[in-house]
């Protein structure tokens, strides 16, 4: 009799093992599977801690594939995403602006890292702001680049027009213009404006002197609908591959600034990057300053307003 309960008693808990793995194994394939992330990056420093979580598997630790795509212009990146190819970009305060102005419902998600720099050539003899006047400076019209150059003007007292502004909207030929003496000035984001000073340009003024950020990413707000838990994750690698980056030396991850982002294999060793912060929204005062800037250039609609440009989802 004892022989036979212990058999009856082996046979039931088998029994509720066997459902247990079917009910699990039910909920695992009734799960939502997640969809893959596209999002667009220019060769600069604001995007590398997307690089670092891709190059060092975070997002795949995290259950999230994304692919990231680099482009050459803002033109070409902002085409990608009119067209649907992407779900995001790392891109700037005035560029969510222009794009919102072209219909495209975009909004910003989080703040990115990064300066934007202006540099003379070696030749120009430009030592100061104020050396600009009547100088031909090459920016990419439009953008955070001119946005960033006429408010390095204002708070010298400069006018735009006592400046020659000449477009040159590929930052690697800015750059080339730059080092050939084509250009006597240009402004430039990292690591470009550090190849530009390594080949003795020099630093005139920058983003960080004028005490702005501009740098964010940004989603449609059709992908932050259909790909919310997605993005939820995006910005949970992002601020873990912040940790890896801050816990981490330098020469650990060295090799990836070299070959994604550009810094040549000679700066190795001297690579210098911000303070990367962990995901949050822009100041409302650099939104403000931004705005005023397109609506100023006819870029934006009057009644255009911070609260239009943000989703706080990704932070709360």
């Amino acid at each position: 009799m004892k022989k036979i309960c212990s058999i009856f008693l082996a046979s039931l808990l088998a029994a509720n093992i066997t459902a247990c793995s079917s009910s699990n194994n039910k909920k695992e394939n009734n799960s939502k599977p997640l969809k893959e992330i596209n999002i667009g990056v220019m060769p600069s420093v604001d995007a590398f801690p997307y690089i670092v979580a891709k190059e060092k598997g975070i997002f795949e630790k995290n259950g999230i594939k994304v692919n990231i795509e680099s482009f050459k212009s803002a033109k070409d990146r902002d085409a990608a995403l009119q067209s649907g190819s992407l779900d995001g970009v790392c891109t700037d305060l005035v560029g969510v602006g222009l794009l919102k102005k072209s219909g495209l419902d975009l909004r910003i998600t989080g703040s990115t890292d990064g300066k934007f720099q202006l540099v003379s050539s070696s030749e120009s003899g430009i030592k100061s702001v104020e050396d600009l006047k009547n100088r031909n400076i090459i920016i990419s019209k439009n953008t955070v680049i001119e946005f960033i150059l006429d408010s390095i003007l204002k708070k010298s007292n400069i006018k735009e027009t006592e400046v020659v502004k000449e477009e040159v909207p590929q930052i690697p030929v800015r750059l080339e213009m730059l080092r050939n003496n084509k250009a006597q000035g240009a402004l430039l984001p990292e690591p470009f404006s550090s190849l530009a000073m390594k080949d003795g340009g020099l630093l005139i003024s920058d983003s960080e002197k004028l005490g702005i950020a501009p740098g964010v990413t940004a989603f449609t707000s059709k992908a932050i609908k259909e790909k919310n838990e997605e993005i939820k994750k995006l910005y949970k690698s992002y601020n873990e591959a912040i940790d890896y980056i801050e816990k981490e030396s330098l020469a650990s991850y060295e090799d990836i600034l070299i070959k994604e982002i550009g810094f040549p294999k000679e700066m190795k060793g001297s690579i210098s990057l911000p303070k990367f912060r962990k995901n949050t929204l822009p100041k409302e005062e650099d939104l403000k300053f931004a705005i005023e800037w397109l609506i100023d250039k006819n870029l934006a609609s009057k009644d255009l307003k911070p609260s239009d440009l943000v989703d706080d989802f990704a932070v709360r």
